[in-house]
C-alpha cells in the first residue's frame, strides 16, 4: 500500500505542444518538435473553463479543501507565443490554482521577470547536451528562480555524470533544491529505449550514486517521486522505490491528477499512465468537448459510486507516490471522502509504460 503524503493536491498537468529549444539524444521524437502548431490562445482559455469545472465536480464530494495546482510542460511552454500573456491571465481569472512551469530554463532576463511575477514556481531541468553558453545561462536562470519557488531536475547523462554530480554539490551548497533523475528512470528495463538512447544504463559506481542520494544502498535502481516528496509505502516513510511495478493495485490517480495535451486535444488521467474510467489506457475525451468529461463524472459521483481503476501497467512513472493498494481500498477513500461506494474497475489488459510509446503520440487520431 502506498499512501500519499499530499493528499489534499490536486495537479494539472498542462502540455501546452511539442516545441522546444533542445533537441536533446535522449527525447523521444513523439516528446519534441520544431514543426509542430501553436494552440490558439482562446483554446487555452476555453480549455482552462474546462479544467476548472471538472476540478470544481470534485472538490464538491471531497471532505477539505484540496489545493489546485497547474503545472506546465511540453516541449518548452516558454517557447510559446501566447504562454506568458495567458499565464497573467490566469493569475488575474482562477487566482486560486498555482501555476508551475516546468522548463529546460533557456531564455533572458525578460523571461525570468514574468517568471517570477506570474508563476508561483516550478521545475527547471538541467540538460547536459546543450552548449555551454546554453548551460551558463540556465545556471544563472537557476539561482534567480530558486528563491521564487522552482527546483531543479539535473538530468544524469551517463555521458557528463560528473559534471551533473557537481552542479548537484553546488546546488546543495546554495540551499537550492534538486532532485538526481535517472535518464528513462520511468521505465529502465525497456530495451528497445536503451537501444535508442532514450533510457540510460549506468555503471556500478554511477547507480551506487543514485541509491547513496536516495538511501537506498541494498536495492537495485528504481525511481525517486519526482517532486522530491516523501510517501508511506507499506508504513515505512520513503520517497524512492525500487520497483515501480504496481499492475493490479487499485489506484486513486484520477482524483489527483489530470493531463491536458492542447497539441492532440485530449484529456488523460494522468501524463504517464493514461487509464481511463473504464481501465482503458485511452483519453477521458477532447479538451474542446470538456462538458462531455465532466457530465461522465457526475454522472458516476451524483450517484455515490467512485470508480477505482485497477492498475494494468507494468511500470509506474509521475504518480508512483498516489494513494494505492493491493488490498481493500475503503481506508483509502474514507480519508479524503465520505458516503461514496466503490466501485473497483477491473484490470484492462497488461500495459507497458505509456507516453514512450507511439501509441500515445497516435491516440484516436
Amino acid at each position: 500500500m502506498i499512501i500519499s503524503d499530499k493528499s489534499e493536491r490536486y495537479q494539472i498537468i498542462w502540455d501546452l505542444g511539442r516545441r522546444c529549444s533542445y533537441s536533446c539524444s535522449y527525447c523521444p521524437p513523439h516528446r519534441n518538435s520544431r514543426t509542430s502548431k501553436y494552440a490558439d490562445y482562446d483554446d487555452l482559455v476555453r480549455t482552462m473553463e474546462g479544467i476548472h469545472n471538472y476540478a470544481g465536480l470534485i472538490q464538491s464530494f471531497r471532505k477539505g479543501p484540496m489545493k489546485r495546482k497547474l503545472s506546465f510542460t511540453g516541449g518548452e511552454p516558454t517557447v510559446h507565443p501566447d504562454f506568458f500573456p495567458f499565464l497573467e491571465w490566469l493569475a488575474e481569472t482562477y487566482p486560486e490554482y498555482s501555476r508551475g512551469v516546468t522548463t529546460n530554463g533557456f531564455f533572458k532576463s525578460r523571461r525570468v521577470e514574468q517568471l517570477k511575477k506570474w508563476s508561483t514556481g516550478g521545475t527547471i531541468s538541467y540538460h547536459c547536451e546543450a552548449s555551454d553558453y546554453m548551460k551558463d545561462q540556465v545556471i544563472e536562470n537557476i539561482y534567480e528562480l530558486a528563491p521564487h519557488g522552482y527546483k531543479v531536475n539535473v538530468m544524469f547523462h551517463k555521458d557528463y555524470f560528473k559534471e551533473c554530480a557537481m552542479l548537484c554539490e553546488a546546488l546543495e551548497s546554495e540551499g537550492v533544491s534538486y532532485v538526481p533523475r535517472p535518464i528513462g528512470d520511468d521505465d529502465p528495463n525497456d530495451i528497445t529505449s536503451k537501444m535508442l538512447g532514450y533510457t540510460h544504463e549506468y555503471d556500478t559506481e554511477q547507480q551506487q550514486y543514485f541509491k547513496d542520494h536516495f538511501g537506498e544502498r541494498d536495492k537495485s535502481l528504481g525511481r525517486p517521486c519526482c517532486g522530491g516528496r516523501t510517501f508511506s509505502m507499506d508504513g515505512s516513510s520513503c520517497n524512492y522505490v525500487s520497483d515501480n511495478n504496481f499492475i493490479g493495485f487499485k489506484c486513486f490517480v484520477n482524483y489527483y491528477f489530470l493531463f491536458i495535451n492542447s497539441e492532440l486535444d485530449r484529456v488523460w488521467s494522468h501524463q504517464t499512465c493514461g487509464v481511463n474510467l473504464d481501465g482503458e489506457v485511452k483519453p477521458l475525451g477532447f479538451a474542446s468537448k470538456f462538458e462531455d468529461i465532466v457530465d461522465r463524472l457526475a454522472g458516476d459521483l451524483y450517484e455515490k459510486r467512485l470508480p477505482i481503476v485497477t492498475c494494468p501497467k507494468t511500470h509506474c512513472g509521475c504518480g508512483l507516490c498516489i494513494d494505492k493498494t493491493d488490498g481493500p481500498v475503503e481506508p483509502l477513500m474514507d480519508k479524503w471522502m465520505d458516503g461514496m461506494k466503490p466501485e473497483v474497475v477491473p484490470q484492462v489488459g497488461d500495459h507497458e509504460y505509456f507516453l514512450t510509446k507511439e501509441a500515445f503520440w497516435n491516440a484516436e487520431q
